[in-house]
């Protein structure tokens, strides 16, 4: 199991797409810092594209790599939905799920080169979400 803390970087800025409403496109870079398990120490930049419906989000695309010294690895997310939560008919967070696969993985997280993996997120405050996964 691994864990990050992260960021966004940068505003949360959805396009409307105009055939309804609520139907939007967002898409936002995340700088993260791992630190439980084969990440712990690793810097991890991401972005993903999603697809809005509302409070609810799925996926379009996601991708990042992770660094530490001596090792590399970049990863895709295969799929994903977001569900913002509501509280008195208001934001109050967000929780997210899905799975991934490591596309590259050099030194010592060679051997995780085409591993698949389980991920969830949560909003953790402001512009920060916290995620773990699971690899397969």
């Amino acid at each position: 199991m691994g864990h990050s803390v992260c960021r966004e970087v940068g505003a949360f800025t959805p396009e409307q797409l105009g055939d309804r409403e609520g139907h939007a496109l967002s898409i936002g870079q995340a700088s993260c810092q791992g630190t439980e398990g084969p990440v712990a120490g690793a810097v991890v930049t991401e972005t993903g594209m999603r697809e809005w419906d509302g409070p609810k989000a799925k996926e379009l695309s996601d991708y990042g790599v992770a660094r530490k010294p001596g090792a590399t690895f970049a990863f895709q997310h295969t799929d994903g939905t977001l569900e913002v939560t509501m509280t008195d008919g208001k934001p109050s967070g967000w929780t997210a799920s899905g799975h991934g696969i490591v596309t590259l993985a050099t030194g010592s997280w060679a051997s995780l080169n085409g591993k698949r993996y389980e991920w969830t997120g949560k909003g953790t405050g402001p512009s920060v979400f916290e995620a773990d996964f699971a690899f397969k």
